[in-house]
């Protein structure tokens, strides 16, 4: 009975399920530290304490920030994939584009999610592995692109002879450039979802 007590005694849920949510908590915690203070002002005893939970506890699921901004690189590729398949819901893909990014714009969860897509930005400038987690999911986000894309061609929405893999990329630009975008005050973003959808509207109908 003593050795039982002794092995779940350490702060680690031994509950699979338990573990994910007590995952989950640090990670929306880091999260929430990261948006108001950037990752590298953000200190681990904060983290800690916004989560609830004890510094060791932390260091038991990320044994170190880093662990925790790779994490939410895929927390970015799951979100940022679900928004692509979005795009194939309804017969026109340029209108869902445009209705997509108007609800994306005016969330205040997806301005805090911009902003920490800048820090792991920033981050995978100066860190080998959060550059080689981002490249992993940037190929994945271009993957779906490209077929998304391609289904729009195959229903005329997008013209068919535009190069699926550079219309891909080009898209992907501008999503960045619209999450950086949300990064600044509201009064001087300017009309950039329409300015955008004006743009690839007219790049991407179909020749008569």
């Amino acid at each position: 009975m003593a050795q039982k007590q002794s092995s779940q005694g350490r702060g680690r849920p031994a509950d699979p399920e338990a573990r994910a949510a007590r995952r989950l908590q640090i990670l929306q915690a880091a999260h929430r530290c990261f948006v108001r203070k950037g990752f590298h002002a953000t200190t681990t005893a904060e983290i800690s304490s916004e989560a609830g939970i004890s510094i060791a506890g932390l260091y038991q699921y990320f044994p170190s920030k880093e662990d925790l901004i790779l994490e939410l690189v895929e927390q970015d590729l799951a979100f940022n994939a679900a928004l692509i398949d979005r795009l194939l819901e309804g017969d026109d893909f340029m209108a869902a584009a445009e209705t997509l990014l108007n609800t994306i714009v005016n969330d205040p969860q997806v301005e805090a999610l911009a902003r920490v897509r800048l820090e792991i930005l920033a981050e995978a400038s100066r860190s080998s592995a959060v550059a080689d987690r981002l490249s992993f999911s940037e190929q994945h986000l271009q993957a779906a692109m490209v077929r998304a894309i391609l289904v729009a061609q195959s229903r005329r929405q997008i013209d068919p002879q535009i190069d699926a893999d550079e219309l891909a990329t080009a898209v992907c630009c501008l999503c960045d450039g619209i999450f950086g975008r949300l990064c600044l005050p509201a009064a001087v973003r300017g009309s950039f979802v329409d300015a955008t959808m004006k743009l690839l509207r007219r790049a991407t109908a179909p020749k008569p």
